[in-house]
């Protein structure tokens, strides 16, 4: 992303879109990231997650956040609407398209939490063990902390919420101007 080339307007929106997806992450502890219709960063991550980085951290982690990030973009992209999955390690995300005049532009990914299926601890630390070994992960007892302790139970319905209010808050801040040339439209 090469802002310097901007306009004052498209510079002012991505800034505050910046600010309000460090917000919204913060306030729903999650992460957060904005990009164009070709999966190219618009913002950078707001609140990435410790388990994220860990699994992240990793060749296969890698690997397999590209697969699942390029099947949820593909999904939006044909839908045309939001989408709620469980990523590759299990936990919840969302895809809010962003739309122009009925076309995709952009999309603005989060992940945050993972939905509630009644697991008790003791099952979520054996699946997340098998990951942290199907992962390479070494450190398992840090891993199983961030990934069982530090991450909380989410519903459908509170993602959805989530995925309604950062559409809104993205529709009120931004101007079809600085929209179509950050989204190069």
């Amino acid at each position: 992303m090469v802002t310097e080339q901007f306009s004052e307007e498209a510079k002012w929106f991505l800034n505050n879109l910046q600010l309000i997806q460090d917000d919204f992450a913060k306030s729903v502890g999650g992460q957060i990231v904005t990009t164009d219709k070709d999966g190219n960063l618009e913002t950078k991550m707001s609140g990435a997650q410790r388990v994220c980085k860990l699994i992240m951290g990793t060749e296969k982690g890698k690997e397999k956040c590209g697969e699942a990030y390029k099947t949820a973009l593909s999904l939006v992209k044909s839908m045309k609407e939001a989408a709620f999955m469980d990523c590759h390690a299990g936990y919840a995300s969302l895809w809010v398209p962003i739309k122009v005049k009925g076309e995709i532009v952009g999309s603005i990914t989060g992940c945050g939490g993972r939905y509630d299926r009644g697991e008790s601890d003791e099952e979520l630390k054996e699946k997340y063990s098998k990951l942290a070994d199907e992962l390479g992960i070494t450190d398992k007892e840090d891993f199983l902390k961030a990934a069982v302790d530090e991450i909380s139970p989410v519903s459908e319905e509170e993602m959805k919420e989530r995925s309604g209010r950062l559409a809104k808050l993205v529709g009120v801040l931004a101007e079809e101007t600085a929209l179509k040339e950050v989204f190069g439209i």
